[in-house]
Order: structure tokens, then sequence, then C-alpha cells
């Protein structure tokens, strides 16, 4: 089979959904094919992802990124026509390390900067407010009450519905075997016996990102992380409407769904890099161990459920967004988890970029040829 578009895109999750969106939307009656290896668009990392939503970064792009994606997943209901469950509950960083304390203070001097509300509060108040949060060895913590949540699969679905309805052409069960080149530019790709010719190749294959990167004899230093949660049933001493609570000293976070249920990881980010997303128990004691000792009632949680879901990692803690060395060949990806959050606003200024359409904002940080020289990291991570 073969097939010819003016923009063809690898990888139906959020990202590579978002990007055809605003192709689309920008440019009616563009050509855009997304080819997905999973038998369904967002079956990979998307369908792991936890939902939230937050503006606490160190580094000011992503601040920004944030800043641009929020006021669509406010609208995005409306907009794309499909409920999403958008709901502001905050993110609550806590610390008892002075190194990690002085972080949170620059991350707020940084989001007064770009005007984006939050505030230092120390032990006593976070003990007032979440009673159920052990205090007693915190220095303090940062709060944003904008910082939010939103469904996963409502954000894909209605992205994907809005690409079909704008006519992306969408073909799953289908893995990229190789890139079609020549004379240094992209002309399609190949999946066994489906063949698409394109000028321009986005890569937005989410942990596979590297491995399709490669196929152009382009090394993306962005490696598979695997990351587990675990769901716990509701309790009458944890609200379902509490924000999402990051214990910045060893990982471990809460997050609570709409329902109640709460979903628990966050200590294993330093596991090794992998594709598969098999559980692991082998590390059961130590989240078990850093979960209780934040909050001493979950000894009485009962877990009901865990899954695991694959993140890629850069070595600055930022996303790679930008055209390669291959003319015409593009890699988004390597967002840390970060992707769903900011997909929104990656999919437009990839779009714009595309399109050779001014972006919101210069994505020269994310460039996938800035490795080279690293300068500012992400430092607030979990």
């Amino acid at each position: 089979m073969a097939v010819t578009a003016d923009v063809i895109i690898t990888g139906a999750g959020v990202i590579g959904l978002s990007t055809a969106y605003n192709l689309a939307a920008k440019k009616p009656g563009l050509s855009i094919v997304l080819v997905e290896k999973e038998k369904f668009h967002g079956a990979g990392s998307t369908a792991q992802c936890t939902g939230g939503i937050r503006h606490q970064f160190a580094h000011p792009l992503n601040i920004t990124l944030t800043k641009i994606s929020y006021p669509f997943f406010q609208r995005f209901a409306a907009q794309m026509e499909y409920p999403i469950y958008f709901r502001k509950r905050g993110y609550l960083f806590v610390t008892g390390e002075s190194s990690k304390y002085a972080s949170l203070l620059e991350m707020k001097t940084t989001m007064d900067r770009l005007e984006v509300p939050s505030e230092i509060i120390g032990p006593g108040e976070i003990a007032g407010r979440y009673p159920f949060v052990r205090t007693e060895d915190l220095i303090g913590g940062s709060y944003c009450r904008l910082d939010a949540y939103a469904d996963p699969y409502g954000v894909m679905e209605g992205y994907y519905r809005q690409c079909r309805r704008l006519g992306v052409k969408v073909f799953c069960n289908t893995e990229v075997s190789s890139l079609i080149t020549r004379n240094g530019r992209i002309e399609g790709v190949k999946a066994g016996s489906f063949e698409a010719r394109a000028p321009v190749v986005v890569n937005a294959a989410g942990p596979h990102l590297h491995l399709v990167a490669r196929l152009a004899g382009i090394d993306l230093p962005a490696a598979p992380y695997r990351r587990q949660v675990h769901m716990c049933a509701p309790m009458k001493q944890i609200p379902s409407d509490i924000p999402l609570i990051v214990d910045l000293d060893t990982g471990f976070y809460i997050h609570a769904e709409r329902n109640g249920i709460l979903l628990l990881g966050g200590t294993d980010r330093q596991t090794s890099p992998g594709l598969d997303p098999v559980v692991d128990r082998s590390g059961l004691f130590e989240f078990i161990e850093a979960a209780t000792q934040r909050i001493p009632v979950l000894e009485d949680a009962e877990i009901t459920g865990i899954y695991a879901g694959i993140r890629s990692l850069t070595p600055d803690g930022l996303g790679i967004l930008g055209e390669t060395e291959l003319q015409g060949f593009y890699c988004i990806g390597g967002f840390g988890g970060n992707g769903f959050m900011h997909a929104p606003a990656v999919g437009l200024i990839a779009a714009c970029l595309i399109l050779g359409i001014n972006p919101p904002v210069d994505p020269a940080p994310l460039s996938p040829q800035r490795f080279n020289a690293i300068r500012q990291k992400e430092t607030v991570v979990f």
C-alpha cells in the first residue's frame, strides 16, 4: 500500500495528535497521515498518564509551555467537543532538605516574574491544610492553586475525533521500519508493505523517539524509563479534592482521582531504561516506606492495582522539539512525563515551525541539536 501526503506523523499519542490537529486547523486541506504502531490511538504512554497539569517548574520555558497549554485545557470540552473533567486542584511540593527548599524559592522567583501565582508555605500551614501529611521533618513547601488535572483519555480522544473531522488519515497497527531519504532530506516512511511519501515527517513516537530517529542515523539522548503507579481505594482520612502532593526528598507523590481513588508513585524515577512496561515489585518496600513516612495513614491503604508506563527522559530534563539535520525531519518528545500537560503548546509550536509561522515562544532550548551545549537544566522533577 502506498500513500502520499504533505506531512507524515509517527505516533498517535497526545503529542502526535496535537501536532496533527494544529496543522490541520491552521492549514485546511493539508494532507496529513498519522501512523501508529499500536492497535489503537493513544495506547502508549498517553494511556498510562495520570493527567497532572502544573506551572511549578524551575526552567522558565516549561512554565511558559504550561501557560500556553492551560487556557486550551480550560476550553477543551467546548472547543473539542469532548469532556476532560478539567479541575483546579493545585500542586504541593514539600521538602526537608535545604538545597531543595532553595530550589523552591528560586522557582517562586521565576514564577513571580512570569506572573504565575504561587506561595511558599511552612510546615505548620501544611499541617493545618492537610492534617494527614507528616510535617515534623519538613522545612516547607511550594503551592500553586492554578495547577490542575484533566482526563488523559478525554484529551486524547477529543484530539483524535477533531483530527478525523479535519481530514487527518490515521493508520494504526503500522510500525515504521525505515525512513526514506535522499540527498540529506526526508521523503517518507516505510512500515512493512505500507509506504507513505511526504516532504515532512514528524517523529512523535513517545518512548520510541530515539529508535525512530536512529533510523535516520540521528542519535538523540532520550532514554525510556519505566514508572509505576499504585492504585488505592479511597480513604476517608484523605479528601478527594487534595492537591497533587509531591515529596521532593523521595519522589513520592499522591494524586486523588475525581472518584476518590488514590494514585501513588514516584519513588522509581531512576529505574533502568527500557521499553517493557512490566510491573516490577522489587522496589515495593522502598515505595511503602516513602509513602507512609510522609502520609502515615497510608499504612492502612488498600492497593487495588499496579500498572507501569514508559516515559522518555533527556539529560537536561527538557523535551525535544524541532527540525533535525535531516531536512524535513522533525523530532518531538522526551518531555519526561510532562508531554501530556504541554501537548497543546508543543503541537502548536511544531505546527508553526512546519508551516513557517512564528511560534508563540522561541523553541531553541528544545532543539534536537542542543545537547553539546546544555546550559540550564530542569531541576524540579519527580
